[in-house]
């Protein structure tokens, strides 16, 4: 074979490899833009709790066949800014409480309005009732906000009074909606004392030692019971287990400020915050005293296999533990000896008496009397 045919073939092979992997790449994001993949597959185990947030871009909603799709909660727009009330919203907000679902309302922040009249605007739209999920704050960018960033002591002064006005009113803290880039930019180092739903339709989120609460995962999930303008729906997780989400779910009902895995102490098993991690709680007696203690035994966040257990407090006074974000500590509370840690190293779990306190968070949970 002669070499100017040799050559020739050779670049017909590689176009048409060429083509093919074009074709291939167009066929992916065709099926990801469709939702036919999801890049995005929270584990069911991990995360079982579930819910939707919807808009007038669902058009009319037909609720018991929306809430029969394995969904535990929904958060329905109601506001943005200071004028606009999502056409939908009263429609919504009603046709939801027949349904077995918790719901909430959210309302779309404006850089360019008062937090005051946001406010205002809020709480004269959402009327409150026992069984609500806590308000949110849709806090991410629009128009040409990502490439002009406002300010930021400007925007954080107008949500400030956005978020302590919510609090105020709805008698529990608010949960901040975010992007990535507008928590980078504004709420780190700031807002940590809130609940945190952070959305990554890309891969799991990462969001250093302030630990989600939800997790926006997907926005072109298709589901059945919608027919307006937009052919998906948003899909989200809770950041915890069936347990902690009645927990949560719960003692927002009741007014208390608590957020799963940090900043409050239970006696009900919680996850590390990166997951590699579960810690069970029981009470065990000593024989010769018949003292009764807690013991908190450390378990493999995936396989549930036994890795080490220890002992703390006295059971009638102990309250329970949390996890410091982004380390190995385990901290406990109790009535008779307070705040204590318990670190890991070399695979054991010590109490360490020279751990530094992490005042911003520990400190305002310390009111917590277990009794919920």
């Amino acid at each position: 074979m002669d070499k100017s045919r040799s050559g020739k073939i050779r670049i017909i092979a590689a176009g048409v490899v060429c083509v093919m992997a074009a074709v291939l790449c167009a066929f992916y994001g065709y099926a990801v833009y469709c939702g036919l993949i999801q890049l995005n597959n929270p584990s069911q185990k991990r995360y079982p709790v579930r819910g939707v947030d919807v808009s007038h871009y669902q058009g009319t909603i037909d609720w018991p066949v929306l809430a029969a799709q394995d969904l535990d909660f929904a958060y329905i727009k109601a506001t943005e800014g200071s004028s606009h009330t999502d056409e939908k919203f009263a429609e919504n907000w009603e046709a939801a409480k027949d349904t077995g679902l918790r719901i909430g309302a959210y309302h779309f922040f404006s850089f360019d309005s008062p937090g005051e009249s946001q406010l205002k605007h809020f709480t004269e739209t959402v009327p409150a009732f026992r069984q609500m999920l806590p308000p949110v704050v849709d806090f991410e960018f629009y128009g040409d906000k990502k490439v002009n960033p406002p300010e930021r002591e400007t925007v954080c002064a107008q949500l400030d009074v956005m978020l302590q006005g919510l609090e105020a009113h709805y008698g529990v803290k608010p949960v901040i909606y975010a992007t990535e880039d507008t928590m980078h930019l504004y709420l780190e180092g700031r807002y940590e004392e809130y609940p945190l739903w952070i959305r990554n339709v890309m891969k799991k989120p990462d969001t250093g030692n302030w630990n989600w609460v939800f997790w926006q995962y997907t926005n072109r999930k298709k589901l059945n019971g919608y027919e307006g303008d937009e052919t998906y729906i948003d899909m989200n997780v809770f950041g915890g287990d069936r347990d902690a989400w009645e927990f949560w779910s719960r003692n927002y009902e009741m007014g208390w400020n608590y957020r799963p895995g940090w900043g409050s102490f239970r006696p009900d098993p919680q996850y590390s915050g990166d997951g590699r991690y579960l810690a069970v709680q029981d009470v065990v007696t000593d024989e010769s005293t018949g003292l009764q203690s807690v013991r908190v035994t450390i378990q493999d966040g995936e396989s549930g296999e036994r890795i080490f257990a220890f002992i703390t407090d006295r059971a009638r006074d102990f309250w329970g533990i949390c996890w410091e974000p982004g380390t190995d500590r385990i901290w406990t509370q109790s009535a008779d000896t307070g705040l204590r840690c318990y670190e890991c190293t070399e695979q054991e779990w010590r109490y360490n008496p020279e751990a530094e306190r992490p005042a911003a968070v520990i400190s305002k949970y310390d009111s917590y009397d277990g009794n919920g």
